[in-house]
């Protein structure tokens, strides 16, 4: 279930997964790496445990350094939460590390997210569950590691607000990594929020970039994603359910290394109907490219805006969508200032379902 793909600047690709058995009574954490240069896959188990609490389809964040070590996140239930557990595979060997629980004791982590850098330096954001917090409130906490090999940091820090479940939740995390180790973080609370590490241990205070005052708006498929300085892209697809309207557009805003935010700017035309889904963000390492990319299931068509002297450029990468909004995918990413790469699904009652991929050059 919910397949993840890495790829490394020296080659190494991991893939991981979570594996449920047909009788529904165990999990497996799997995730298969080829190394740099090798055309052999070798497959990994990594926990083995009975799912319990709510029902979820969990998934296994995976990232690859340069360097080709690769870091895999997952979460376990251990009979009255989920702990949130990591290991590192090293780069030219076949043993993982041990696993390692970063969640804080007693904290139900049920969302999570794992960002690492070039140099090897991780990060993990997860939030608590809204289902076993309903007297306490759901915040999320984040958690470092310096280097493929250093440990993980002992307590987890709390970077968001407690929102009461009466109020609403924190859920939804996302956490990227600069080329300093430095973290920018973003989770739904109140709107799309964020907060940045501007020193070790040190970050600003926690606030909503994206908002709408829409009865009834939805927030879909947030996205975040920085370059070596810490500069940082963001984006998320909100519906808009009034009469008339019933679609769905693009909001973007982008942060700096301080932690400075632009104010939203909405990068879909709301003269056509456009009905956007499948937001994703690109940002090259050194900051030259920054992309916004988004299925449009009206016209059935994959579309990016690329960032310019004169503000969002929008360009048509081709035909594809899914038979429901729901179902739309779509991959992007900037490699360098002069290269990206875009994937997604089309679907169609005549020829089935595709995979099609594009570059940018």
């Amino acid at each position: 279930m919910t397949p993840k793909v890495a790829v490394g600047a020296d080659g190494t690709l991991a893939v991981s997964w979570t594996y449920q058995n047909a009788n529904l009574t165990g999990q497996k954490v799997q995730v298969a790496v080829r190394p740099a240069g090798s055309t052999s896959w070798t497959g990994y188990t990594l926990a083995t445990f009975t799912p319990g609490g709510v029902a979820i389809t969990r998934s296994v964040p995976v990232a690859v350094d340069d360097n080709g070590n690769v870091t895999a996140v997952w979460n376990v239930w251990n009979g009255t939460g989920n702990e949130v557990q990591t290991a590192t595979l090293p780069a030219g060997s076949n043993t993982w590390s041990r696993p390692t629980t970063i969640s804080a004791s007693g904290h139900d982590g049920l969302y999570f997210s794992l960002a690492v850098n070039a140099r090897g330096d991780a990060g993990v954001v997860y939030t608590l569950s809204p289902y076993t917090t309903y007297s306490t409130g759901t915040a999320a906490y984040y958690v470092s590691r310096t280097g493929p090999y250093g440990l993980w940091s002992n307590s987890p820090v709390q970077v968001s607000e407690t929102i009461m479940s009466w109020v609403g939740y924190v859920t939804n995390p996302q956490v990227a990594v600069d080329a300093y180790g430095l973290a920018t973080v973003i989770y739904m609370g109140n709107g799309l929020e964020a907060t940045r590490e501007v020193s070790a241990n040190s970050w600003t205070a926690h606030r909503p970039i994206i908002q709408t005052n829409i009865s009834g708006a939805s927030y879909m498929s947030p996205d975040l994603a920085v370059d070596n300085n810490g500069n940082a892209v963001v984006a998320l697809s909100i519906f808009d359910p009034t009469v008339g309207v019933d679609r769905a557009s693009v909001w973007v805003s982008q942060g700096d290394a301080g932690g400075n935010w632009t104010q939203a700017q909405r990068i879909t035309d709301p003269t056509v109907p456009v009905d956007a889904y499948a937001t994703r963000v690109a940002v090259s390492p050194n900051g030259a490219q920054q992309l916004v990319g988004w299925i449009d299931h009206y016209h059935g068509s994959a579309q990016v805006a690329q960032w310019t002297a004169n503000g969002w450029n929008t360009t048509t990468l081709g035909r594809g969508t899914a038979f429901a909004s729901f179902q739309e995918v779509l991959g992007l990413d900037a490699g360098s200032g002069a290269v990206a790469r875009a994937i997604w699904k089309s679907s169609s009652s005549k020829g089935g379902t595709r995979i099609v991929a594009t570059n940018y050059r």
